[in-house]
């Protein structure tokens, strides 16, 4: 397939896209013409941009900048997506990440990560953030345009071991991507079972972290039932939905089979450097190939 038409499958759907919104299209597809470092888009992918920007058309050209840009700048993260890459079931085996399948009232989506594994040893953390990142490149081609989504982190079993296993040129690309590049409406991301040493974990990442994204943070030393209708939730959460572990495994199967070769694909979007007209400022991307060792906790 040729790279210059590839078409996100955001398409398998075939949901109709939103009206009224051609003049700001036209404004973006005008824009990428005149960025010859940036890949051809399909018009549903570049709707994706524009829908979780809010239809503002400056808010979604830096999002698509940052997301191709850090793209090509990270390829510990963005690279390697095979699925079924050992490193990568790996990660698939020691952690379940599973998107819920009822909507909250507002309806949006509701995300669920968590590990299945607590040995720390096993967690490689450019890895699992790579997965992380499929993982939600699947949904996004599965929901289209969602009205929001609402994402869960269980942190039952964390123990400072997997503290130590944090890099930090991995940890601030993927703050930065999931701030300013990742294409979805993020309403509120709840933390439960926290642990102990949560003001440690705070103050690694709130650096990283703009005042917006603080906002939607919220922590529970309780389970998700305290934070989410229990009704939306697995037996594992007293809900009534099949256990975590079933909808893990059926979802990595839909990555391993149906997404497979999508994944391995979509690493052709990413910029182009040697095209790049106007150098992007050192400072947004400096940090991304800082050679920082494994954090020291105290």
């Amino acid at each position: 397939m040729s790279a210059t038409k590839y078409s996100h499958p955001f398409m398998r759907r075939q949901k109709p896209m939103p009206e009224g919104y051609d003049e700001e299209l036209q404004q973006i597809r005008e824009w990428m013409k005149s960025q010859p470092h940036l890949p051809y888009i399909s018009e549903e992918y570049l709707m994706l941009f524009l829908h979780s920007n809010y239809y503002k058309v400056k808010e979604t050209k830096d999002t698509i900048e940052c997301y191709f840009t850090l793209r090509a700048n990270t390829p510990d993260l963005f690279s390697n997506r095979d699925p079924l890459l050992p490193k990568n079931k790996t990660i698939l085996d020691i952690t379940h990440m599973v998107a819920l399948p009822n909507r909250t009232e507002e309806g949006y989506h509701v995300l669920l990560y968590r590990l299945s594994e607590f040995d720390y040893s096993k967690l490689n953390f450019a890895d699992a953030v790579r997965v992380f990142c499929m993982f939600n490149d699947v949904k996004l081609s599965e929901d289209c345009l969602s009205e929001g989504y609402i994402v869960i982190f269980d942190m039952k079993g964390c123990s400072l071991g997997h503290l130590t296993r944090v890099t930090l040129p991995a940890l601030r690309a993927f703050m930065h991507y999931i701030q300013n590049a990742h294409p979805c409406r993020l309403k509120k991301i709840h933390v439960v079972h926290t642990v102990s040493f949560i003001n440690q974990v705070m103050c690694l990442v709130k650096p990283l972290i703009h005042s917006n994204l603080l906002n939607l943070l919220n922590f529970s030393s309780e389970g998700p039932a305290s934070v989410v209708d229990k009704e939306l939730l697995p037996e594992d959460y007293g809900g009534p939905l099949p256990p975590v572990k079933q909808f893990h495994e059926e979802q990595r199967k839909n990555m391993e089979e149906n997404y497979r070769d999508w994944l391995i694909e979509t690493e052709i979007f990413k910029a182009d450097e040697k095209k790049r007209i106007k150098k992007p400022s050192r400072g947004m991307f400096a940090s991304f190939t800082s050679s920082f060792k494994s954090l020291d906790i105290d």
